[in-house]
């Protein structure tokens, strides 16, 4: 079972948790909502709708970010839980 890392509820839905991704493309981890689709590069701009962008449009791979990778990047200290898939 794997286990999924997020930050907080989106700020552009309302709904779904901003759950850390891993872009295995340009190997960096970003947030990304789990209802509306929306992504967040930068940890200090997952509170501003209009800092994101909609992963559907993006042309990188992703895979559920390691806590590893999550400990490496800006988003470490912006972990809020974790729930297993």
């Amino acid at each position: 079972m794997a286990t999924s890392y997020w930050t907080r509820m989106c700020v552009n839905c309302g709904h779904g948790r901003l759950v850390l991704q891993h872009d295995v493309t340009y190997r960096r981890v970003y947030a990304h909502c789990e209802d509306c689709e929306m992504g967040w590069l930068r940890a200090a701009e997952q509170a501003d709708p209009d800092k994101g962008f909609l992963t559907l449009l993006g042309d990188f791979g992703f895979v559920d970010a390691s806590f590893e990778e999550i400990a490496q990047s800006e988003w470490v200290d912006h972990v809020c839980g974790s729930f297993d898939k």
